[in-house]
């Protein structure tokens, strides 16, 4: 059984890469422009609907922002873990 997120969104991502087989995407856009790859997806988990955006530079990601309506957006600069969570997510998309 999957662990649900908490209604604070504390610990999101790292519950999300331990129950990946719960956590499902829908690209809703994706734009090329300088070399440079903006991606916009539509995410499910359990308890929480949302988005995913992604800008990715060379196969990294260098900005992104996971909304899971939860009363916090999730950063690359207040979660470490969510560059992992958008290389996993970019990778199933462009597999």
């Amino acid at each position: 059984m999957t662990k649900s997120i908490p209604s604070s969104g504390a610990g999101a991502v790292r519950i999300i890469l331990k129950n990946k087989d719960a956590f499902h995407f829908d690209l809703r856009e994706k734009k090329e422009d300088n070399g440079k790859q903006s991606y916009l997806f539509d995410v499910y988990y359990e308890n929480a609907t949302g988005t995913l955006n992604v800008l990715m530079d060379k196969d990294e990601p260098v900005i992104a922002a996971l909304n899971l309506s939860l009363g916090k957006v999730i950063t690359l600069s207040n979660d470490t873990n969510l560059k992992k969570l958008c290389k996993y997510v970019i990778d199933q998309v462009n597999a």
